[in-house]
Formats: structure tokens, sequence, C-alpha cells
């Protein structure tokens, strides 16, 4: 299957009319509708909670992709698709610097079907050796700051460009592995970009796989999910198909988790995952042996771990800035 930017669109509108039919928040019900009819008429003076509510969920370029009626709707539209177009130009420069010097590499859970700009570039090298090498290369052409360094990432910031890019060896948090990152390695597929004069091909996990990261993210490490996290879901199964995603989920002990992703439809979004149902979703996971040889890591400094976990816990979305 060719994955391109008009694949992943095709892909987002099919989920919007099933999400509509499944979520039961009236707010996301009502976004979804607004977007899926093109009724834009339908936002009135007071959308302020709207987009409140759009922002938090990481669906606000969705809900802009069609120009508004409100002025101050269009401005921010325009400023919205500047920021998309400079960060897909600041990820073309990075992933040219890689190819150009033989790195190895696949972007995963960035690129989604939904159009929002994510807080950072989230990466999956081979080994600790290829992140470094990464890194170097970047070094060469940028000022680049370390901000973060664990057993299985390395997290940079891109001082001219603004942008975070995150290395991982394995996807782990507070060094708690919670999917394999050869199920991505392994299972890497071309993205033909082709967005707002930005054309570029990248490596991303194959749609069955991404289901899986973005699964295994939003329940496991944020123990969050938005209305962007359920569009990509059910865009990534429609392009997958049910018995592919199923084998998969199964494959990464991830049937828990999304028992628990499908109890939070009816919920209003963003919804935090309690600690009970996380942890009924980790057990599993823990089964498995890149978890269990993370456990050593993850006991080292078990105050900072626990710490870190309490931390994202408290978190209600995480978002790029509007300025940024």
């Amino acid at each position: 299957m060719r994955i391109d930017s008009s694949t992943l669109l095709k892909a987002l509108f099919n989920a919007v009319k099933t999400a509509s039919a499944t979520v039961k928040d009236p707010k996301a019900v009502g976004i979804l509708h607004l977007v899926g009819d093109e009724d834009y008429a339908m936002i009135n003076n007071n959308y302020r909670n709207l987009i409140t509510y759009a922002y938090i969920n990481k669906v606000l370029m969705l809900l802009l992709l069609r120009e508004p009626p409100i002025a101050a709707l269009k401005a921010l539209r325009v400023k919205l698709l500047r920021q998309r177009k400079n960060f897909l130009a600041h990820l073309q420069q990075i992933i040219e610097l890689f190819d150009n010097h033989h790195v190895g590499y696949v972007v995963f859970k960035t690129l989604r079907p939904v159009p929002e700009t994510p807080v950072d570039v989230d990466i999956v090298v081979e080994n600790r050796d290829e992140a470094l090498k990464a890194i170097g290369y970047l070094k060469q052409r940028f000022h680049i700051e370390v901000w973060s360094a664990d057993q299985y990432s390395i997290g940079i910031k891109i001082v001219e460009l603004k942008e975070f890019v995150d290395f991982y060896i394995k996807p782990h948090v507070a060094n708690l592995v919670y999917i394999d990152s050869k199920f991505i390695t392994e299972n890497a597929v071309p993205l033909y970009i082709d967005e707002l004069d930005i054309n570029m091909t990248i490596p991303i996990p194959k749609p069955e796989i991404e289901f899986c990261t973005i699964l295994a993210h939003s329940v496991i490490k944020e123990r969050l999910i938005t209305l962007n996290d359920v569009l990509s879901l059910i865009a990534y199964e429609s392009l997958s198909g049910w018995s592919n995603i199923s084998k998969w989920i199964s494959e990464a002990s991830l049937g828990s988790s999304y028992s628990t992703f499908l109890k939070v439809l009816e919920q209003p979004l963003p919804a935090k995952i309690g600690y009970e149902k996380w942890l009924w979703s980790l057990i599993p996971i823990m089964q498995k042996s890149y978890a269990l040889q993370s456990l050593p890591h993850f006991t080292i400094n078990l105050h900072k771990r626990l710490k870190q976990f309490i931390e994202f816990h408290k978190r209600t979305t995480y978002v790029r800035g509007l300025n940024r």
C-alpha cells in the first residue's frame, strides 16, 4: 500500500464519520459533525470554548481545515498553517541530513492522519550509537542542546529551529520499556508527504504498528487520551483492517490497553487513565521480555522514576504552543 498525504487525509475523514457515531462526549461530537458536514455556520461568536476544547484535544488544525467565517478564526488558521509549514520544513532539513549520511531511523507517532503540528519529533533508532551518530550530524549544522538522556532515549533541542527531537532506542516511560522497538524498525514503510508546498519521503511504521505505538503511548506513557488519539486509531484501523490490527495488539500484549481505550470513548475528552486501569493495562506488557529486561534500569533511582510517573499523571494535555 502506498501511503501519502492524501491517503492519510482520506482515512481521517472516514474516521471523523465513524467517531461521530462512537464517542459520547457532546463537545467532540459537535466538532466531528462540524468538520464532517463542513458546516462552519455552526461556529458563532461564542467560539472560544470550542477553540479551547479543540486545542487541548489536538484537533484545532482539523477544525480549521476549511476557512471559517469569523475574522479572528481566519487569522488563527493562517497562524496554524504557517506553524505547520515551518514544522514540515524543519523536519525536511532533519531527515535530509539523516538520509545523506545513511542514518537508520523511523519517525513514529509524529506524522498522524490528524494534521496537528506535534510537540516534538519522535524517532526510533536501532541502538545508542545510531542516535549519537544522528546527533553528531545535526551538530555539524545546528546548535544542539541535550535536555534529556536516559537508558533508552536521548532528547535534544535544535536551537535554530526551535524543534525538539527525541531519539528512542526503545520506547519507554521512566526507563520502563512498553513496546518493542523491533516492531517499529522492522515494519517501516515510506510516507510520501505533499503538503503546503513541502515534498519529502519519511520512513514511518506500517498503519497497524503505528496504531499500537499510539495506543501504548496514550494509555501506558501519557495515561491520557485525546480526540486526536481517537481519530488516529480509527484512521489507522481503516487503512490496515481489524484482523491485521488485532494480530499486532495481541503480539504486543496491548489487549488490556485497547479495552481501556474503548471505555474512554464514553468519557469527556481528553480523558485521564486512572491508576487502576493503568496497572491493569500494564500488567500484560510486563510479561514481555523487553519490559522485564528494562526493570533494573527502572528501579535505579526509583524515587526519581516514581516522581516522573506522578508528574505524567498530573498532565491534563500536552500540546505545542501556538507561538512556537
